[in-house]
């Protein structure tokens, strides 16, 4: 039996794939039009890549059905509202219909698990950035983007409930890490990428604004792990757990551990919030102590650690942002 991950060549899918067959896990990596040879051949023989368009059920069943799948982690998504807005009946389509598509077929094929990765973003009336948000906090969407992650995140709760599929969703937040560096400013992905793309290179960071932004980044492998916890665990306890370092890092403190890890770096940053509030809204980290309790699963990076480590990587990997 295998476990299916969609959205395998995207940033999360990618590590969860290489983690899970790393832990010994059959894998079969869904993708759809991006697809990298060199890093697919990378992961080994126990992942099995399989081109397939989730808004296709009929192809969806086949491939179940072929690769002797009995579980899913479902990470495929338009992963943020500026990809989202433009194209509303996509990132639907996407967002929503895809993941009622896969519960359905999880329900007729008798899966041992489901775990929909969403997104912190379904908070967005959120206003006090002091306090952490717990599971039981009722969702705020506003944008495209959140309020499709909340509707799956719905119907996964459904499926769970109703149909007793052992189905759960798991909110993540701010995921930073290999092997995605933008080759250009990508205010959705946050200073972490960009302030190291920029001081590898050897440029001077001196923003005028922004050392105030402050959000909960989750190196990738961190959120990899959990979501696999979640997936592995013999029973859960709930249909919804949040992931993340659980604190908010000042974009100031990821100036220092970008100065801390790439030597004679010069990075400044004024105070205020934008650019970063210009394609988000502030707010209080995830409560991740439910993740801890019932799976047993806390990330181990500190923030300094995780920037370092993406560093390093990076170094070896120049043409990533060169």
């Amino acid at each position: 039996m295998a476990l299916l991950v969609t959205g395998a060549m995207g940033h999360v899918g990618y590590a969860v794939a290489k983690h899970a067959a790393a832990q010994g896990l059959s894998v079969v990596a869904q993708y759809l039009n991006t697809y990298d040879k060199a890093a697919a051949e990378s992961l080994g023989p126990k992942v099995a890549w399989v081109r397939c368009d989730l808004g296709e059920p009929a192809a969806i069943a086949a491939l179940a059905s072929k690769h002797h799948i009995d579980g899913c982690i479902h990470s495929a998504a338009l992963p943020n509202d500026k990809t989202a807005r433009p194209v509303p009946q996509r990132a639907f389509q996407s967002n929503v219909a895809a993941v009622q598509t896969l519960l359905e077929l999880g329900r007729e094929s008798g899966w041992r698990r489901f775990v929909l990765v969403s997104s912190g973003a379904v908070f967005q009336r959120w206003t006090d950035t002091t306090k952490s948000i717990r599971e039981t906090e009722p969702a705020s969407p506003v944008n495209v983007y959140g309020t499709t992650k909340h509707c799956a995140e719905l119907l996964t709760s459904m499926y769970n409930e109703i149909y007793k599929l052992s189905a759960a969703t798991v909110r993540v937040s701010w995921i930073y890490g290999p092997p995605l560096v933008p080759k250009q400013f990508d205010g959705p992905r946050g200073p972490i990428p960009e302030f190291l793309r920029r001081a590898l290179k050897g440029e001077a960071i001196d923003e005028p604004s922004g050392g105030d932004f402050a959000a909960s980044f989750t190196h990738v492998d961190d959120c990899a792990l959990g979501l696999l916890a979640v997936y592995r665990a013999d029973k859960l306890g709930f249909s919804l757990y949040h992931l993340g370092s659980g604190e908010n890092y000042t974009t100031k403190r990821v100036a220092e551990a970008v100065r801390g890890c790439v030597p004679g770096a010069k990075v400044k940053v004024g105070a205020g919030t934008k650019p970063w509030t210009d394609f988000t809204v502030l707010r209080g980290p995830l409560n991740c102590e439910r993740m801890l309790d019932d799976v047993g699963f806390k990330p181990t990076l500190t923030l300094e650690q995780g920037v370092a480590n993406f560093a390093d990587w990076m170094r070896k990997n120049p043409e990533v942002y060169t």
